[in-house]
C-alpha cells in the first residue's frame, strides 16, 4: 500500500511537470523554411511599399538585399534602393537635418565614390546650415573639405551633373575652393588658405559677390601675417632697431611692408567692388584700415588711394552665386 501511494505520487508529479511542455510545445509556430522566410521578408518590404512608409522600404530592402542578394525579387527590391536613398535624403535636406542627410549620403558615396551630385549638396549644406550659422558650427568642416576637395577634381576632370548646368560649372568650382579655402582658414592653414582664396577668384573672376568674399578674408589674413611680423620687429633689441643696416632689422622691416602691400592690395580689390557695399560697417572698417596702411606705406599721405583702388573695379556685373542645388534629379527623386 505504501509502496503503491509513493508510486503514484511521483507518477503524478511526473504528470504534472509534463504539462507545461506540452503545452509551450503546442503554442510554438512551426519553424519557417528558408524559402518561407524569404518571402516573408519579401512581403514585409513590399507592404511598406504599399503603405508608403519609405523610410522603412529603404530599411527592409537594405537588409533584404544582404541576406537575400540571388533572390528572384533582388532585382525588383535593388532598383527601388536609389531612388528611396534620394528620396529621403532630399527630405532630410528640405527639414536641414544634417545627420540624416550625411548618413545617406555616405550610403550612396560607398556604393558610388564618384557621385558629383551627393558630394556637392553635402559640401553646400555643410556650410549653409552649420559654418554659415550664427553660432558658426564647423563640426562637420572635415566632411566638407573632404566633399568639396572630391567635388572639385570630378567638375575638373569634366563630369557632368544633375544639379547644375555646365555653364555654371565655374561658379561651382569656384565656391568649392572658397569652402575648401575657410575650413583651412579655421584651422589656422594661412598659406594654403591663401592659395584656395586666390584659386576661387582666378577661376570666377566676376562673380562680385564671392570675390568680394575672398578678399575681405585675404585683407584679415594679411592683416594678422603683418601683426606677426610687426611684433617680430618690436622684439628685436633696441641697438638692432636703431641701426637701420642691420640684416635682422632690415629683414624685419621688409617683412612688414609686404604684409603691409598685401594687407592694401586685398582691401583695394575688395573695395572696389560694388558688393562690398553690402558688407555696412565691415566695409567701412576695411576702408579706415586701408587708409592707415596706405599712408604708412607712402610718407603719411592719401594721395592717390582712390586711383588704386579703382584700378580693380570690374567691368561686368557680378553673376549670382552657384546653384543651391534645391531642385536635382537625384535629391528629389520619388519611389
Amino acid at each position: 500500500m505504501k509502496k503503491s501511494m509513493v508510486f503514484t505520487m511521483v507518477l503524478g508529479l511526473l504528470l504534472a511537470l509534463s504539462v507545461p511542455l506540452a503545452s509551450a510545445q503546442t503554442a510554438q509556430t512551426p519553424a519557417q523554411t528558408p524559402a518561407q522566410e524569404e518571402a516573408a521578408a519579401y512581403k514585409a518590404w513590399y507592404d511598406a511599399f504599399t503603405a508608403k512608409d519609405y523610410a522603412k522600404v529603404y530599411q527592409l530592402g537594405k537588409e533584404f538585399m544582404v541576406k537575400y542578394p540571388s533572390s528572384q525579387y533582388a532585382p525588383n527590391v535593388k532598383k527601388y534602393i536609389p531612388g528611396m536613398r534620394a528620396f529621403l535624403f532630399n527630405e532630410a535636406r528640405k527639414t536641414k537635418n544634417m545627420q540624416e542627410e550625411l548618413r545617406l549620403g555616405k550610403e550612396a558615396l560607398a556604393e558610388n565614390a564618384e557621385d558629383l551630385d551627393y558630394l556637392y549638396l553635402m559640401a553646400i549644406d555643410i556650410r549653409a546650415n552649420e559654418m554659415e550659422a550664427s553660432p558658426a558650427n564647423y563640426s562637420h568642416a572635415a566632411d566638407a573639405a573632404d566633399f568639396s576637395q572630391r567635388a572639385a577634381k570630378l567638375i575638373e576632370a569634366g563630369k557632368p551633373s544633375n544639379v547644375f548646368k555646365s555653364d555654371a560649372a565655374k561658379s561651382v568650382l569656384a565656391y568649392l575652393y572658397q569652402t575648401s579655402a575657410m575650413i583651412e582658414a579655421k584651422n589656422s592653414n594661412q598659406d594654403k588658405a591663401v592659395e584656395l582664396y586666390k584659386k576661387s577668384s582666378v577661376t570666377d573672376p566676376a562673380n562680385g559677390l564671392l570675390n568680394a568674399q575672398n578678399y575681405l578674408a585675404l585683407g584679415v589674413i594679411y592683416q594678422l601675417k603683418y601683426a606677426a611680423v610687426a611684433k617680430k620687429f618690436d622684439e628685436l633689441p633696441a641697438e638692432k632697431k636703431s641701426n637701420a643696416d642691420d640684416p635682422d632689422t632690415k629683414a624685419a622691416l621688409q617683412a612688414i611692408n609686404d604684409q603691409a602691400d598685401a594687407v592694401i592690395d586685398a582691401w583695394a580689390h575688395f573695395l572696389a567692388l560694388p558688393d562690398s557695399a553690402k558688407y555696412g560697417k565691415t566695409a567701412d572698417n576695411v576702408k579706415a584700415e586701408f587708409i592707415k596702411l596706405w599712408k604708412f606705406r607712402h610718407e603719411d599721405k592719401e594721395d592717390g588711394y582712390q586711383d588704386f583702388i579703382n584700378k580693380f573695379k570690374p567691368v561686368a556685373a557680378s553673376p549670382t552665386m552657384p546653384p543651391s542645388g534645391a531642385t536635382t534629379a537625384a535629391a528629389t527623386a520619388k519611389p
